[in-house]
C-alpha cells in the first residue's frame, strides 16, 4: 500500500501526520510526506524572487522533515517530495503519478478562514484525487470506532472494501448505517385516496428496508473476522446529516463513506459525501472506486 501525506505545516496537518503514524495500515505499507512550496509574488524583481522562492523551498523541505521524522517510528523509510505551484493542482497530481493508494491531508491549512471546517485546498483535492482521501479534523486519538454509510451503492461497497483491506486491529467497532429518507404524500391528496396512498407507502418502505438489510448483510460480510465487532443500523431521514449526527452521538473516531452514491452519476462528489465532509466531528475518508488496495 502507498501512501501520500500532503502537509503545509500547519495545525491540521500536523494532526493529519500524528493520526496516520498511529493509523492500522499493512506491513509493507510506503509512505510519502509531499509538500508545496508557496511561492512568492509574480511582482517582485527577478533577484528578490529569486531570493524569496529559495526560502520558500527550503521552508517546504523543514517542514517535510519534521513530518517525516513524526512518521519515522511507524515507517521508517518515508521519502519526501518537494514541489513548487498550486497545491490543489500539485497533490493530485502527485498522487496520480506515484500512485498512491490513499492520499492523507489536514482538513485546513495554512490561511484558511477561521470557523471554516474544510479549507479550499482539501477540498478540492478530495473532488479530483483518483485515490481515497483521508480528511483529518480534531484532535488525534486512536482508532476504535468507524461509522461506515452504506447505502447499496457500488461506492458505499468499495468504501466497505477499502476498510477490510487495512490492517486493522481485533477490538475495533464497526457500525453500518443506512439511511432511509422519509416518504410523505402529498397533503392536498383528497381524503378518499389517502388510505391507498398509504398503504402504498408503506409497502414502498417495506421493500426499502428490505434493501437496506441486503445492503447492510452484504457490507457485513465484508468485515468478517476482521474487526472486532460489526453493528447494523437503519434510521431513517437526510443521510448526511443522519450519518453524522450518528458519529457524534457515539464518539466515532472515524467516517467512511463512498464518493457518490445511488443516483450520483455526473457528480465528483455526491451531496452525501460532502455533507459529511464539512460537517462531521472527526476525521472522514472518502472513497472512489477503482484505485486502492487489491485494485488496478
Amino acid at each position: 500500500m502507498r501512501v501520500l501525506l500532503a502537509t503545509d505545516g500547519s495545525k491540521d496537518a500536523t494532526t493529519a501526520c500524528e493520526w496516520l503514524s498511529t493509523l492500522s495500515l499493512p506491513a509493507a505499507t510506503q509512505a510519502m510526506v509531499f509538500t508545496v512550496a508557496a511561492l512568492p509574488l509574480p511582482l517582485v524583481d527577478l533577484r528578490t524572487a529569486k531570493v524569496l522562492r529559495d526560502a520558500a523551498l527550503t521552508d517546504a523541505r523543514r517542514i517535510a522533515e519534521e513530518a517525516r521524522k513524526c512518521l519515522g517510528s511507524r515507517f521508517p523509510e518515508t521519502t519526501i517530495r518537494v514541489s513548487e505551484g498550486d497545491p490543489r493542482e500539485e497533490i493530485v497530481r502527485t498522487a496520480d503519478e506515484w500512485e498512491a493508494d490513499l492520499l492523507v491531508v489536514g482538513a485546513r491549512g495554512l490561511g484558511a478562514i477561521k470557523g471554516l471546517l474544510l479549507g479550499s485546498v482539501s477540498r478540492a483535492v478530495v473532488h479530483h484525487a483518483p485515490c481515497p482521501v483521508l480528511v483529518v479534523k480534531g484532535r488525534p486519538r486512536t482508532l476504535k470506532s468507524a461509522l461506515v454509510g452504506v447505502d447499496g451503492s457500488e461506492h458505499a461497497l468499495r468504501a466497505v472494501e477499502f476498510l477490510a483491506s487495512l490492517a486493522l486491529n481485533d477490538g475495533l467497532r464497526v457500525r453500518l448505517v443506512h439511511v432511509l429518507e422519509p416518504l410523505r404524500f402529498p397533503s392536498s391528496a383528497p381524503r378518499f385516496i389517502r388510505a391507498q396512498l398509504e398503504a402504498a407507502l408503506e409497502e414502498i418502505k417495506q421493500e426499502r428496508r428490505a434493501k437496506a438489510e441486503a445492503a447492510l448483510a452484504t457490507a457485513a460480510a465484508k468485515l468478517k473476522g476482521k474487526v472486532g465487532a460489526v453493528e447494523l443500523s437503519i434510521t431513517e431521514g437526510i443521510p448526511g446529516d443522519r450519518i453524522v449526527a450518528s458519529a457524534s452521538e457515539e464518539g466515532a473516531d472515524l467516517v467512511i463513506v463512498g464518493a457518490r452514491g445511488l443516483g450520483r452519476i455526473h457528480l465528483l462528489l455526491g451531496s452525501v459525501s460532502e455533507r459529511v465532509l464539512t460537517t462531521a466531528p472527526c476525521p472522514v475518508l472518502i472513497v472512489k472506486p477503482g484505485r486502492g488496495p487489491g485494485k488496478a
